[in-house]
């Protein structure tokens, strides 16, 4: 579909009946990283895996107002940090002994 690692389109559904019917539809394709992300944070006990989503409004050729999103390997804002990445926990196993 796209030549971008794990993009997509979400076009405004213009067959909804009703108000249980998605107001967007479309699809996303995910790149062999995000996959491999979403494995690992099952793997390390994450029932829900996440991945960062981010989306532009765009106009199609055919004049179609539309959403190109975009994932990606999934990010945590730190809470008291401005920083926008969380690093994953290290496993740091120094034995060593603290003299007080």
């Amino acid at each position: 579909m796209s030549q971008y690692p794990a993009s997509g389109v979400l076009f405004a559904n213009d067959r909804k009946q009703n108000d249980k019917q998605p107001d967007y539809t479309g699809n996303l394709e995910i790149d062999v990283e995000t996959v491999r992300d979403l494995y690992q944070q099952m793997q390390n006990g994450g029932d829900h895996p996440k991945v960062n989503l981010a989306g532009w409004r765009k106009t199609s050729k055919n004049g179609k107002t539309f959403l190109s999103v975009k994932a990606s390997v999934l990010r945590e804002r730190q809470q008291n940090s401005g920083s926008s990445y969380q690093a994953p926990p290290q496993n740091n196993n120094i034995d060593d002994e603290i003299p007080f």
